[in-house]
């Protein structure tokens, strides 16, 4: 998610002069009152097999990741999705599970729609789960308890009510405008860690779902009038109806409007996607121009782009953006030569990276992915834009806020879960402070290391869950140290 405060204008540089940075070298940066990061080194340079420790150094993708498969028929004209599910779910910890969870994301506050579950089924019995969390999660007993590596299917139908005003939130989960907008509009599994299962209701001003990847098949019914944008690769044969495949991936969504149009482009084999209202046609192909630029950049410094598609999707969200595996909403509010759309657009997408690829516990642990994909958008505007404007934005995104916050006597450390932090503190305690550990970081052990770093987070922790120790794990790498009292003082908010 991105927040949106306001931003000047800022100076391009020549595209060519941009293409060659990407694929050439990093472009040096002399901050403002801020030590220079290391001389530059070219991306060819970096090592393909960063060093990392003997085992466990690469991820391994385990085929029995939970499979979902899902008919989903939408009727806009009562606001109401009607669904039928079935899921197989593995058992892939190291002890027997007792119980079995779902969540139910459209009956949380934050979503404020309804869901109802009906005739639902384990291994083919009916069963009753109990109710939990104000609807917003069903508990199963297992009888007997589900061994590691042994599997059971679920069955399900169910329908969920999508409300009808943008006062709900961040309006993330509405019919307004003629765009229906349905994430989670499905019973799902949750994450299962050290701490059990992760069924918390998080605060409406933070993101809401913590979960691991899975496959997707799911079949969409819609008034043939509308357009579909959705996670993964959809085809159709016919208009209303059509098929999406998602491998991998942490969730699912569909974006479905009745007046979209669209532009793409081809970029490292990817195909990327701009659904845009008509009157925003110049603000859609911003968004493409900006979302291809970043894919690229992204690619080279952390690793690629895993999918074959990226949709970037306009939508009457209030928030400035909305993250979701392979796709990403952006805020109409911003389509009509706003300058915030390219900060937006590359935050989004690089949270294709820091949350979608690389996991996080979104819930209890934020500044893992936001400070991460905060730091990453300005590195898109250092390399897009050259030094003096990366000054400009490192001042007005990260030190300015942040020296606000010391001199008001609100300074908070970014390692606590979203619950602990004030609405109105946590963006820039967790994006904006959280964004200086990592400059620290790069300041100190310089760039090649600091980029073989984030190569060797991304390729350790692909499609898995990481925690900050899986971060310090990387650090202590590839730089032989940890680097640990960095964390302490920016991060855990240690002295001394």
């Amino acid at each position: 998610m991105s927040p949106e405060p306001p931003c000047p204008s800022c100076r391009k540089i020549p595209a060519a002069l941009f293409l060659l940075a990407v694929l050439g070298g990093l472009i040096a940066c002399t901050l403002s009152g801020i030590p220079a990061p290391a001389p530059p080194v070219t991306l060819a340079s970096f090592p393909t097999e960063v060093p990392l420790p003997a085992e466990g150094s690469l991820p391994e993708i385990s085929p029995e990741v939970p499979h979902y498969f899902l008919h989903l028929r939408v009727d806009p004209s009562a606001s109401l999705v009607v669904g039928h599910e079935v899921v197989r779910y593995t058992n892939l910890e190291e002890v027997s599970l007792r119980d079995l969870y779902l969540r139910l994301f459209p009956n949380t506050p934050g979503y404020g729609g309804r869901m109802r579950v009906m005739n639902l089924t384990l291994n083919g019995l009916p069963v009753s789960p109990e109710v939990r969390l104000g609807g917003s999660a069903l508990r199963l007993l297992l009888h007997p308890p589900l061994a590691p590596l042994q599997t059971v299917t679920l069955t399900m139908e169910f329908t969920a009510s999508v409300p009808l005003t943008d006062a709900v939130d961040f309006a993330q989960f509405a019919y307004l405008g003629g765009v229906m907008a349905l994430p989670n509009v499905y019973p799902m599994i949750p994450v299962y860690d050290d701490e059990g299962w992760n069924v918390e209701i998080a605060p409406d001003y933070g993101d809401a779902v913590y979960s691991d990847i899975a496959v997707y098949r799911v079949e969409v019914t819609a008034p043939p009038t509308m357009t579909l944008a959705a996670t993964g690769t959809c085809t159709t044969d016919k208009p209303g109806a059509w098929r999406c495949e998602a491998e991998r991936v942490r969730d699912f969504v569909l974006i479905l409007g009745e007046n979209y149009e669209t532009l793409s482009q081809r970029v490292d084999g990817v195909w990327v996607n701009s659904y845009f209202y008509p009157a925003d046609r110049d603000g859609g192909a911003q968004a493409l121009r900006v979302a291809g630029n970043a894919l690229t950049l992204y690619s080279r410094l952390f690793g690629p782009y895993p999918y074959g598609e990226l949709d970037i999707v306009e939508t009457p969200t209030r928030a400035g953006g909305i993250e979701y595996p392979t796709l990403v909403v952006i805020s109409d509010r911003l389509y009509a030569g706003h300058p915030r759309l390219e900060w937006v657009v590359a935050h989004e997408v690089a949270h294709q990276w820091w949350y979608g690829v690389v996991g996080n516990d979104q819930v209890d642990e934020p500044w893992l992915d936001e400070a991460l994909t905060q730091y990453s958008t300005f590195l898109y505007h250092e390399f897009l834009y050259g030094p003096e404007v990366a000054a400009e934005v490192f001042q007005r995104e990260f030190q300015d806020p942040y020296d606000r916050l010391v001199r008001a006597g609100e300074d908070m450390p970014p390692g606590l879960p979203v619950a602990a932090y004030p609405p109105g503190l946590y963006g820039t305690v967790v994006y904006r402070k959280g964004a200086l550990y990592f400059h620290a970081l790069r300041q100190r052990v310089g760039d090649e290391k600091f980029f073989a770093v984030l190569r060797a987070y991304y390729r350790r922790h692909q499609f898995g869950i990481a925690t900050p120790e899986s971060l310090l794990e990387a650090i202590q790498a590839v730089t032989g140290d940890a680097q640990r009292d960095l964390y302490d003082r920016w991060i855990l908010g240690k002295s001394g």
